[in-house]
């Protein structure tokens, strides 16, 4: 097994948890979990990552990070600026990075913001946040259901209802919400991520990411026209049900670079359910000289 350790660092910006996986001589590797985990979601996949010093952040607000009440501080370029300020206070420049559902969204912001800092990047199961036609052509098919699969969208969105119906039933929110469709979720991640889930305030700071939505999509109908530069990757477990593959219609147009996919058999926690093909897509994609 990969060397693992977690542990917290103090920033300008915050109190931070995060784990690592490998040699710290190794090439920095940052990856990026969304909601409602955890950096646990990338242990599996870690212990496969073995030519790469893996740094796996708690995201503001879930994990051992801080509860920041703040909903401003839950827009997806301060995010991501939060991981940018995390590699400062490790002294890391550059490196690879990678994300998963928010998360993805997160390291998209940093591509765009700081391209140079980052060597390469994958993009797990999230919609790409500067391609127009595959999110208007994603909410046309999602619409025919009636979003019957992003309620809970809506749900963390009304003023301080999720914390007066969720508070002492974390535990059934997050059994509802992490569930495999190839594979289950395995018991140690769901626990954790009860745990993390039941920390005071994580049920409104779990909430912000969602309160943050229309200043986040303010911003991104103002990188329609721009593309991202640094060599990426998707993967996308093909079974997911909102984040479905019309999101990748007409990807190749939000990059600089070609891009590919790789579908895989699961559902949105696919990080979860296939770790194992998940390491295997971001070794071949970063060992490649693209």
């Amino acid at each position: 097994m990969t060397n693992h350790m977690q542990q917290k660092i103090k920033t300008a910006r915050g109190l931070f948890a995060y784990r690592t996986y490998g040699k710290e001589d190794n090439p920095p590797l940052f990856l990026v979990h969304g909601w409602p985990q955890s950096s646990y979601c990338w242990h599996d996949v870690a212990q496969e990552l073995t030519d790469f010093y893996v740094i796996a952040p708690d995201l503001r607000g879930l994990g051992d990070s801080e509860r920041t009440l703040d909903v401003s501080a839950y827009t997806k370029d301060q995010l991501g600026l939060d991981i940018f300020e995390i590699a400062a206070a490790l002294k890391i420049e550059t490196f690879y990075l990678g994300g998963h559902d928010w998360g993805s969204a997160v390291v998209q912001e940093m591509a765009l913001l700081q391209p140079e800092r980052i060597r390469k990047l994958i993009l797990i199961n999230m919609m790409i946040i500067n391609n127009g036609v595959g999110k208007k052509k994603a909410i046309e098919e999602l619409s025919k259901e009636m979003f019957r699969f992003s309620w809970y969208q809506f749900f963390q969105n009304i003023p301080k209802f999720p914390e007066q119906l969720l508070e002492g039933k974390e535990d059934v929110w997050i059994r509802f919400f992490c569930k495999g469709i190839t594979n289950p979720i395995p018991k140690k991640a769901l626990a954790e991520y009860i745990r993390c889930y039941q920390i005071p305030h994580t049920i409104t700071t779990a909430a912000n990411l969602y309160r943050s939505m229309p200043n986040d999509r303010k911003r991104w109908s103002h990188y329609i026209n721009k593309k991202i530069s640094v060599p990426s990757h998707i993967i996308h477990g093909r079974l997911d049900r909102l984040v479905i593959p019309e999101f990748l219609s007409n990807v190749k147009n939000a990059f600089e670079h070609p891009i590919d996919i790789t579908y895989l058999e699961g559902g949105h926690f696919i990080c979860d359910e296939q770790p194992k093909e998940v390491a295997k897509a971001i070794n071949v994609f970063f060992s490649s000289n693209l």
